[in-house]
């Protein structure tokens, strides 16, 4: 569907980013908020990710829906990273596919977030995620984002498939998470325009 475009974020919920818990909240309702005001239909999806993953938001239109979507975000626990992205790629794949060819979104935009490594998945393997991603952007043009502290964000986005200008270091910290959701904003707007 022309001027539709899906957003997921998966974004860990591990002990390490408690304490900017709260900051995250704040930084995300403000990029949500912003995202709302955009032109053309937005649809949001969150999943959050620690020991285990959970989908807090579920394809929620933004236009139609006004509470806080960042409420059910609480951080403890580890880091399962691949569970996460595999899981989220997975049900995103198989509800798009189930839609009508002229229904599915113009743009997906896929990002992943976190501030440690990967030491908790059960299901999934970093190859696992690698296949998925490169399948997903080769064959169905999916925007991904990989946005990551306490690491090499550009080698550990290497490993899963992602190329450089899809990865970005930053700060874990009040500061360094508002920055996250201030490139968001002009990262899906880039891929709203075309760029």
């Amino acid at each position: 569907m022309k001027d539709y475009t899906h957003i997921c974020i998966v974004l860990d919920a591990s002990g390490s980013m408690s304490a900017i818990e709260s900051d995250t909240k704040g930084s995300f309702n403000s990029f949500i908020q912003a995202q709302r005001e955009a032109e053309g239909k937005t649809v949001f999806d969150l999943y959050q990710f620690s020991d285990d993953v959970k989908r807090i938001v579920e394809h929620v239109d933004l236009a139609n829906f006004t509470d806080d979507l960042m409420a059910k975000y609480r951080c403890s626990g580890c880091t399962a990273l691949n569970d996460a992205v595999c899981t989220a790629i997975d049900t995103l794949g198989k509800e798009f596919a189930a839609m009508k060819e002229e229904d599915r979104p113009e743009h997906v935009v896929f990002v992943i977030i976190t501030d440690g490594m990967e030491n908790a998945s059960r299901k999934f393997t970093g190859e696992d995620v690698k296949k998925r991603i490169t399948e997903q952007t080769d064959t169905y043009n999916w925007t991904f984002q990989y946005l990551a502290a306490n690491q090499d964000a550009f080698a550990s986005g290497a490993s899963l498939g992602l190329s450089t200008n899809c990865c970005m270091n930053f700060t874990a910290d009040s500061k360094g998470i508002s920055t996250v959701c201030s490139c968001l904003m002009g990262i899906v707007d880039n891929v709203r325009k075309g760029k």
